[in-house]
């Protein structure tokens, strides 16, 4: 039966004695008393008891409420008392991690030394093969605890090493084999590694350069002497001249006043008789400055007199001279030596040369009237100038660059280029072999050689062909 069944089986039943008085029997505390009891009993240890306030606050009767349980009426099970909510106190807030005093390091005892382990003997030797035989059980080894320092940091543990037997000593007559046998290999592999680094050194790809395309045009400066036709301008009167347009050259035509001439309070006016370049300067040569005393001979030739210059408002002179009248149009001639190459001694014998005034200048066609070859080098040229610009009348001298065809080609450096048979040649690269080709050209400026024929552009040459040599070459 239940505990239930046996609740509702006492509830209906009545004792003998309280069938005849009429009252009902007050029945002992049941288990659910006991825990009410409990519960009530924590209360009162932990917190305030909820149902004392109950019943203070309850509008029923005290006695009512004090009256124990019996088997009449309705079982009312016990309610868990809710514990009272204080505030929290200071001494109950734990203190913050910034505020809490740092611990102290635990400082670990010295650990006291432990005694040799004595030798094992024959029969712990043999108890312990018995124990770990064939059909024995394997038993776990006990586990170590770790050494700790005195700071209390796990030290390793080291493992101890049993006894091993001393090694022999081995014979110095071995030792000097062993030496001798050393030295053999180190030898041979620095040997081998000689051979293996000469043959990569003979088959390595030397420096090289790739040709440059280029434009060559020969450029020679000379140095000429000029001649032309002027003629002395001079005054009717003596006196005191007054220049029209000061001490310099300038342009005049036919019949212009280029002086006036004061004498005896009258002026008299100087004109030309043609157009041209009046210059009011002398240098006394008019008369031995010609074709023939120039021409002539192989020697050096001569220098420009200085000039003399006209002063404006002073007194002429005895020959009443007051300049020179360049007459135009003309071209004046020029007379020089020449260094005579493959290029110029084929526009001499054209019948005509390039020249330019400067260098990367406007290039003139100038008509060649004569020239001498006085040896296969040098020649002597008479030419008609192409231009006559009106600074030129102030010397009888001037400076300009004679030019050769242009020719195109390669530019290679100086030392890229060896002499051969007395050839002129380069290494060349063709695929992995070096090939001399014999080549046609010039030095140039700047340390670099111009090829014209003779080099295939697009393969590469050695920049030292001193001492190379044809060979096949590694090219990676």
């Amino acid at each position: 039966m239940g505990r239930h069944e046996a609740d509702s089986s006492t509830r209906g039943a009545r004792s003998p004695a309280a069938a005849q008085t009429g009252r009902r029997t007050v029945l002992p505390e049941t288990p659910l008393s006991v825990r009410g009891t409990r519960r009530t009993r924590a209360d009162e240890n932990g917190t305030e008891a909820r149902p004392a306030a109950k019943e203070a606050s309850s509008p029923r009767s005290p006695a009512r409420a004090k009256t124990p349980r019996t088997l009449s009426g309705k079982l009312k099970w016990p309610q868990r008392s809710r514990p009272a909510v204080r505030p929290l106190e200071p001494a109950d807030v734990p203190p913050r991690p910034a505020e809490r005093p740092a611990a102290e390091p635990k400082r670990m005892p010295p650990e006291p030394q432990r005694p040799p382990a004595p030798a094992q003997t024959a029969e712990m030797k043999q108890s312990s093969a018995a124990h770990t035989g064939p059909g024995a059980a394997k038993q776990p080894k006990p586990v170590r605890a770790p050494v700790k320092s005195r700071r209390g940091l796990p030290l390793p543990l080291r493992r101890a090493r049993p006894d091993e037997p001393a090694r022999p000593k081995v014979p110095l007559r071995v030792r000097a084999v062993h030496f001798v046998l050393c030295l053999i290999i180190l030898a041979a592999a620095a040997w081998f590694y000689r051979i293996w680094e000469r043959q990569t050194r003979h088959e390595a790809l030397p420096p090289m350069f790739m040709p440059q395309p280029y434009y060559y045009e020969e450029e020679q400066p000379v140095h000429a002497l000029l001649l032309w036709r002027e003629k002395v301008i001079t005054s009717p009167v003596a006196g005191t001249v007054q220049l029209a347009a000061g001490q310099k050259a300038w342009t005049v035509a036919a019949n212009d006043v280029v002086a006036t001439v004061l004498s005896r309070g009258r002026g008299t006016a100087v004109r030309v008789p043609s157009r041209g370049y009046f210059l009011p300067a002398l240098d006394g040569v008019k008369d031995t400055w010609e074709y023939s005393s120039l021409w002539l001979g192989s020697g050096l030739l001569p220098k420009s007199p200085e000039l003399n210059w006209v002063h404006d408002l002073s007194p002429l002179d005895q020959s009443r001279a007051v300049g020179r009248l360049i007459a135009l149009p003309q071209d004046p001639r020029a007379i020089f030596y020449l260094n005579l190459t493959d290029t110029l001694r084929a526009a001499l014998e054209r019948g005509t040369l390039t020249i330019r005034r400067e260098s990367r200048g406007p290039k003139w066609t100038a008509r060649v009237r004569v020239f001498v070859k006085y040896s296969e080098q040098r020649a002597k040229v008479c030419l008609d100038m192409p231009y006559f610009p009106i600074d030129m009348v102030q010397s009888r001298e001037a400076d300009f660059l004679v030019c050769s065809d242009e020719d195109s080609g390669l530019l290679v450096p100086d030392s890229a280029v060896t002499i051969r048979s007395g050839t002129y040649g380069v290494f060349e690269l063709v695929g992995d072999q070096l090939v001399f080709r014999s080549i046609t050209g010039k030095p140039v400026r700047d340390g670099m050689f111009f090829v014209s024929s003779g080099l295939s552009p697009g393969n590469p040459v050695i920049v030292n062909a001193a001492n190379a040599e044809e060979k096949r070459v590694r090219l990676w």
